[in-house]
């Protein structure tokens, strides 16, 4: 059974995130939008969260300076949504100085 947008926010513990968002990667070929947060620090932990959001319907990723400042991942909103009878999941982001949407079949969280 496919799980609810608010079981997967709940699984998140998205009260308030305030982390770095150390990879956001997005795989064209496979539909695939990868990212990687967790905190302040020397490369990737053990202890940062990976978000895979599949058989991904759109992704939209527009960034708002050009230097190697980093950027830091506040909060999510996942809602449900119907395109075409087809259930997806809406993904918003509140990533400072980059708006990130993405509309995808399943999401999958490691933490």
């Amino acid at each position: 059974m496919r799980p609810s947008s608010q079981d997967i926010m709940g699984k998140l513990g998205t009260d308030y995130i305030d982390a770095i968002l150390k990879n956001l990667t997005y795989d064209h070929a496979n539909h695939l939008v990868q990212m990687r947060y967790g905190e302040p620090g020397e490369g990737e932990t053990e202890s940062d969260c990976i978000i895979s959001f599949r058989d991904c319907f759109s992704a939209t990723f527009n960034k708002w300076h050009t230097g190697l400042i980093s950027f830091f991942f506040h909060d999510i909103n996942i809602e449900d949504i119907e395109i075409d009878g087809i259930q997806f999941y809406k993904c918003t982001m509140v990533i400072p100085m980059m708006d990130c949407q993405i509309t995808c079949l399943t999401i999958e969280i490691n933490t």
